[in-house]
């Protein structure tokens, strides 16, 4: 990684167990707590390791050892996490990676009965994976810090204000660092025990190859819309102001599980907004998908799904666009409860109006995880 990531990396390793000592500590004592360490291994073949139409096929051996920390009791709850990904590859090693991970959750006061609440979140995330955009393996790393506080006025009403920063900068010295700050202010009502109504605007300014400014006027509903479909059903409009040209388009945010019985589940997912590239452009993506989950047995499950994606930048001067169709199958075979076992399949088919990036791609992978 860059000169500027690596140093944020080792300030936050040097910090994080100093700063995990200290939030345990004013934290009141009780039973709800709990540190455990997960190692998941995995290997995977990849028919398309770059995600273009000349990339070559490759076997790539990954290891995960995660630290997690969860602490539900006391003023304070708190989930923290720290650890490292490795990987490699059988022939092509100049895509060997070694990547940190750490974030951490807080939440004030740990009760439901205080009108008022406060949750601050953070992380420093790297990766390496397939640029859909630039048709390239790249490596990233992500950090952010995010706010959110939250009082209700009374048993039907609320408000809600939340703001964030993110920071994502590529190893790949010619790309854009591109640093995002977000606020927005959240009016709510609380329909239910069990469900809210978000109506709000939020507003976001990103620096980048191409700078940008976004406004969000959104509608949110979370929790459970019927008695067995839960999750999150948000709609609006997006404007995005940019230095090559301006934009607005719906915006539709949805993530909903739909529990069949008690075996068979069905999750459904549709996304609408703008986002930006790692060249720093900026494009809107339209996505949606379907999975279902099936619970042979008290320790086997299997899944299948599919997912649509479609990427245009017209709108803000690039004659291009991208479409993605996947399906995906997996079982899990729980050993016990600390051992799991796991098995995937993805099959990816690209579409691009550049041929560079017309690909078809195949994942396949088997992993084992053990937690203690």
């Amino acid at each position: 990684m860059t000169t500027k990531p690596q140093s944020l990396k080792v300030g936050i390793l040097a910090l994080f167990p100093a700063l995990a000592g200290v939030l345990y500590a004013i934290t009141q004592p009780g039973s709800e707590e709990g540190l455990s360490f997960s190692n998941d291994a995995t290997a995977f073949y990849d028919s398309n390791i770059a995600g273009n139409a000349d990339s070559d096929s490759d076997i790539e051996l990954t290891y995960s050892p995660t630290l997690n920390f969860t602490r539900r009791s006391g003023l304070i709850g708190m989930s923290a996490s720290l650890g490292a990904t490795f990987g490699v590859f059988a022939d092509n090693d100049e895509f060997d990676y070694e990547l940190f991970r750490s974030n951490l959750n807080l939440s004030y006061p740990n009760t439901p009965d205080i009108p008022y609440s406060l949750a601050l979140s953070g992380g420093y995330n790297e990766s390496s994976e397939v640029d859909t955009f630039s048709g390239r393996r790249r490596e990233k790393a992500l950090a952010n810090f995010a706010g959110s506080l939250r009082y209700n006025v009374n048993e039907r009403w609320g408000f809600r204000v939340n703001g964030g920063w993110t920071e994502v900068d590529y190893a790949d010295a010619g790309l854009p660092t591109q640093t995002t700050i977000v606020g927005g202010v959240d009016l709510v009502y609380i329909y239910s025990e069990n469900l809210e109504i978000f109506g709000g605007y939020s507003y976001s300014d990103t620096s980048a190859g191409v700078d940008s400014e976004t406004q969000t006027f959104r509608l949110r509903l979370e929790g459970e819309i019927t008695p067995k479909v839960t999750g999150v059903l948000g709609v609006g409009y997006q404007i995005r102001e940019t230095e090559v040209n301006d934009s607005g388009d719906p915006y539709v945010n949805l993530d909903l599980s739909w529990a069949v019985n008690e075996r068979f589940e069905v999750v459904a997912t549709a996304g609408m907004g703008f986002y930006t590239t790692s060249l720093g452009n900026s494009g809107q993506r339209i996505s949606g998908g379907l999975a279902g989950v099936m619970a042979l047995g008290g320790a086997v499950s299997v899944s299948l799904g599919a997912n649509y994606q479609d990427q245009s930048y017209d709108s803000f001067g690039l004659d291009r666009s991208d479409e993605f169709l996947s399906y995906q199958a997996g079982i899990v075979w729980q050993m016990s409860s600390a051992a799991r076992v796991t098995a995937s399949v993805t099959f990816i088919d690209v579409d691009s109006t550049r041929d560079f990036l017309v690909y078809e791609r195949l994942r396949a992978g088997l992993g084992f995880n053990y937690t203690f």
